[in-house]
């Protein structure tokens, strides 16, 4: 399970450096950025799949927490489906509500726009329970929307120490910048890990179409290891955390194409 509001959660994270600022009102949440080259798959100038994951899982996980207030609220599942491929210094708009609040889980949605044309660029939907942990609380309650405007300093994989160690295996550590409020590793950290290894598969520069996320149990040891199976067209990703054995989540992917 991802904890989706970590980077709202104060203290430092990679997430923030994605450079997504959110506002929030009248029951949406909005998220505003600008495509940074350093958020695009490797020999492209496309925005890796696993950073509008990221972002999905922010915003959604907002309107979740805003929900559950003063609980931590937890990612259970998580789809983004891409409309067209988007560019470094694409201008992006993303709009998150709440679509089902049920007593134990809830849906919300995101759609992702370009700011300036209105043209639709990705949707996606999360599901959410807040933690059973009892002690999973934001103490004070959920902090205030603020903004998160910074940049990226290196690409994203190398930020978060993200490698490929073996065709269709990538690893992430579980150190500071990669872990949520829980003091597992954030969802979209797990994201890129699982794109590393589905684009290991093969030769060349490939932007996913789509991805599936199912967060399965927090990655509290580590690194998380995501080994996939599969072609250049689709694969399955296992991941695991390596500390304790444990699989912690299944995403499958689909490039376009296909």
């Amino acid at each position: 399970m991802s904890d989706a509001a970590a980077p709202l959660s104060g203290g430092l994270s990679i997430i923030s450096e994605l450079g997504m600022s959110i506002e929030y009102g009248d029951g949406v949440i909005r998220g505003h950025a600008e495509v940074q080259k350093h958020a695009c798959a490797p020999g492209t100038d496309v925005i890796r799949t696993s950073v509008l994951a990221t972002w999905a899982d922010v915003v959604t996980g907002v309107i979740a927490a805003h929900t559950i207030n003063p609980r931590i609220p937890l990612t259970l599942d998580l789809e983004v489906q891409l409309q067209q491929q988007v560019t470094a210094g694409t201008p992006i708009v993303a709009e998150a509500v709440a679509v089902k609040i049920g007593r134990t889980i809830m849906v919300c949605e995101a759609r992702f726009r370009h700011a300036e044309t209105g043209a639709p660029l990705a949707d996606a939907l999360g599901s959410f329970i807040a933690s059973p942990n009892p002690d999973h609380v934001f103490e004070g309650g959920f902090p205030s929307v603020r903004a998160i405007a910074t940049r990226l300093s290196e690409p994203f994989a190398d930020r978060a120490a993200c490698a490929v160690v073996d065709r269709g295996t990538a690893e992430v550590p579980h150190q500071p910048g990669n872990l949520n409020s829980s003091g597992g590793i954030q969802g979209g950290i797990l994201a890129l890990a699982a794109e590393e290894a589905a684009g290991s598969l093969h030769d060349g520069p490939k932007i996913l179409a789509s991805m599936n996320l199912r967060y399965l149990r927090p990655f509290t040891i580590g690194p998380a290891r995501a080994v996939a199976e599969g072609d250049d067209r689709m694969a399955m990703v296992r991941v695991t955390d390596a500390g304790t054995g444990k699989l912690g989540a299944i995403v499958t992917t689909r490039s376009y194409g296909t």
